[in-house]
C-alpha cells in the first residue's frame, strides 16, 4: 500500500519508507520513496513477507514490540554481493536501505496492529526527534483510517455480491417449478385430464393467476440482482410511443375491467418515438399500469398516454387511488420498501418495481418522476429520449432560382 501522505512525509521523516500491512496470515511489503537511485532495493523488497521468526525492523518488530521505537542504528545480516544479472535478495536490499537512524511505527486499528512505517536516514544524518515520532504517528492514524474506510467497503462489496448472486440462483430455482405449474394447470384448462366443472376451472384459474403473480416477482427479483450485478444488458433501438402504450397496457385491460376502474389510453403525438430498449420499457410502463390498478379504488379512473418534451417523450401514468404521502415519494424508489408495511397492507408486492423501474430508465438516459397528492391520486411520468426526425434533403437542382 502506498499512501500519497506518505510521499509527502518524505524527505522531512527520510530518505524512504517501507509500508507493511498485514493480510491474511502474511504481510505485504512496498518501499516509497522519491530516490530514483533506490529502484532495484524497491523492486526487492516489493511482495509478501512472513509473519514468523525475528526481524529487526518492520512489521515483525512491531508486532513484537507494540509501540513506535527510534533506532541510531540497526545490524542487519550481510548477504554475498550479487554479481550478473541476478535478483537482488531483499537482505541486500534492506543492508543498501538501512544505513542510518530508524524510525517504525505501528498501524492500529481496533486494538490490532494491522501494519507498520519504517522511516529510515543515511549514515552520518541526524537521528530521529520526538516531535518526528509524533509526526511519524499522526501519518500512521492517518493512514489506518484509510486502511479501516477501505475494508469496509470492500466487506460491503463482497456482501452486495453475495446478495446478487444469492438473489439470481433463488430466481432461476424458482423460475423452474413456477414454470411447470404453468404448464401443468394449463394442461388440466384444456382437458387433457378429462372435462372440468366450472368449480374446477375455477380453481385451476386462481393457480395459474397466482403462478403468473408469483412469477412477477421472481422476474422483478431477477432483474434487480441483474441490475446490481452489472450484468444487465440494455439494448438501445428507435421505438414508437404508442406502440410501447399498446404493448404494455394490453395484458391489463380485461382487469380494470373486472375492478370497474375506467381505464383510458390517450393518443400520443404522431410519429413520437424515443431511443431505448423495447422490453424493459414495457416492463417498466406495465409496472407502472399494475401499480395503479393495485391502488386505485373500484369506480376510479387510470389514464396512460404520452406528449413530447423538450429532447423527451414523456410517458405519464396517472391514477385516482389513494396517493403517496410527501415524505414517502423518494422512499419508494429505493429497493424493497413500500408505503404500507406490516402483514395488514391492502397490497401485495416485492418493493422492487419502482426501484428497478427508476435504474432502468436512467440506464437508458432517462428519469423516472412522481407526483402525488393524499386522498387524490398520484401521477408518474416516465421521460425517454426523444429520437428527433431529420428534416428531408432538397437536392440542389429543385431549388427554385431568383429571376
Amino acid at each position: 500500500m502506498r499512501d500519497a501522505s506518505t510521499t509527502t512525509a518524505l524527505p522531512t521523516l527520510g530518505r524512504w519508507c517501507l509500508v507493511d500491512q498485514v493480510a491474511n496470515g502474511h504481510a505485504e511489503r512496498g518501499l516509497v520513496t522519491s530516490d530514483p537511485s533506490l529502484t532495484d532495493a524497491g523492486k526487492a523488497l516489493e511482495g509478501q513477507l512472513p509473519l514468523d521468526g525475528d526481524a529487526t525492523i518492520g512489521i515483525v518488530r512491531m508486532l513484537r514490540r507494540r509501540r513506535a521505537e527510534r533506532v541510531e542504528a540497526v545490524e542487519l545480516p550481510r548477504d554475498t554481493p550479487v554479481l550478473g544479472d541476478h535478483p537482488m535478495p531483499p537482505s541486500l536490499a534492506l543492508e543498501m536501505l538501512a544505513t542510518g537512524p530508524i524510525l517504525m511505527v505501528p498501524l492500529v486499528t481496533r486494538a490490532r496492529i494491522v501494519g507498520a512505517l519504517t522511516f529510515g536516514r543515511d549514515h552520518g544524518e541526524p537521528h530521529f526527534t520526538e516531535s518526528e515520532q509524533h509526526l511519524a504517528e499522526e501519518l500512521a492514524q492517518l493512514i489506518t483510517l484509510s486502511l479501516e474506510q477501505q475494508r469496509i467497503s470492500n466487506v460491503a462489496e463482497a456482501a452486495a455480491r453475495t446478495k446478487s448472486e444469492f438473489l439470481a440462483m433463488m430466481s432461476h430455482e424458482l423460475r423452474t417449478p413456477l414454470n411447470a405449474i404453468a404448464g401443468y394447470a394449463q394442461l388440466l384448462e384444456m382437458g387433457f385430464r378429462g372435462p372440468l366443472t366450472e368449480g374446477q376451472r375455477d380453481a385451476v384459474s386462481r393457480i395459474l393467476r397466482g403462478q403468473e403473480h408469483l412469477l412477477a416477482l421472481v422476474d422483478a427479483v431477477l432483474t434487480f440482482s441483474r441490475l446490481t450485478s452489472g450484468r444487465l444488458t440494455i439494448e438501445s433501438t428507435e421505438l414508437e410511443a404508442s406502440d410501447l402504450v399498446d404493448l404494455a397496457s394490453e395484458p391489463l385491460v380485461v382487469d380494470f375491467a373486472a375492478r370497474e376502474i375506467d381505464f383510458r389510453i390517450l393518443p400520443c403525438p404522431p410519429r413520437a418515438r424515443v431511443c431505448g430498449d423495447r422490453e424493459r420499457i414495457v416492463e417498466i410502463l406495465r409496472h407502472l399500469l399494475s401499480n395503479a390498478l393495485k391502488f386505485t379504488p373500484r369506480g376510479g379512473s387510470v389514464t396512460v398516454g404520452c406528449e413530447e418534451g423538450p429532447g423527451v417523450i414523456r410517458f405519464a401514468v396517472s391514477d385516482t387511488g389513494r396517493g403517496i404521502p410527501e415524505g414517502q415519494r423518494d422512499a419508494i424508489f429505493q429497493p424493497f420498501v413500500q408505503v404500507e408495511k406490516g402483514l395488514t397492507r391492502s397490497a401485495d408486492g416485492s418493493g422492487l418495481g419502482l426501484a428497478v423501474g427508476r435504474e432502468l430508465a436512467e440506464r437508458m438516459g432517462g428519469t423516472l418522476t412522481v407526483t402525488s397528492e393524499v386522498g387524490t391520486g398520484s401521477r408518474f411520468v416516465l421521460s425517454l429520449v426523444r429520437v428527433v426526425d431529420e428534416a428531408p434533403s432538397v437536392p440542389i437542382d429543385t431549388v427554385p432560382s431568383e429571376g
